[in-house]
């Protein structure tokens, strides 16, 4: 995309409408900071992404992406999609890189990731500039990584199991 290293768009917009430009013609659960439409893209351009139903929606406005059973097709050309880490200066600096960095080292690995309005636990598959892909049980991830607000690796959600006993007590101690 032309306007990929060149804006404020990079860290996270760019890369994700690169990523949707591979999914006109699939039907994808979409999430925002307020909604998640189910439809159908039918087009991507100018940092909007068009769609069958749900109207068109702003590319930086998109939080996570959901396609249930997708073909190795589109997982392929998700992948070959992501564009390669870098470091950034501005906002990306200290929001996008610091995940991005801490989230490449988890790839192959289950992890709880929390986006803005959701949470899934997937397998890692691949991380580029913005965009983390997982996937779980016949469904393939697609994050802002901006919109990321915790990752939670598996080790650490059995450790945080609420049915698990816990040493805690639900008092503090008293002195």
């Amino acid at each position: 995309m032309g306007g990929f290293d060149k804006s404020i768009c990079d860290c996270c917009v760019c890369p994700m409408q690169c990523v949707l430009e591979q999914l006109i013609g699939v039907e994808v659960d979409v999430d925002t900071p307020i909604s998640g439409p189910t439809t159908t893209i039918t087009g991507v351009k100018d940092f909007i992404m068009s769609t069958s139903d749900a109207g068109d929606i702003p590319v930086c406005q998109i939080t996570h992406v959901e396609i249930d059973d997708p073909t190795n097709t589109i997982i392929t050309s998700v992948l070959s999609t992501l564009k390669p880490i870098r470091i950034s200066n501005g906002e990306c600096a200290c929001c996008e890189d610091p995940m991005t960095n801490l989230l490449k080292s988890e790839v192959g690995n289950n992890i709880r990731i929390e986006f803005i309005n959701g949470s899934f636990t997937d397998e890692l598959l691949g991380v580029g500039e913005g965009i983390v892909v997982g996937f779980d049980i016949d469904i393939l991830d697609i994050y802002s990584t901006c919109a990321i607000t915790r990752v939670i690796p598996e080790t650490q959600q059995q450790i945080n199991d609420p049915s698990r006993p816990s040493r805690r007590t639900t008092s503090p101690p008293t002195t």
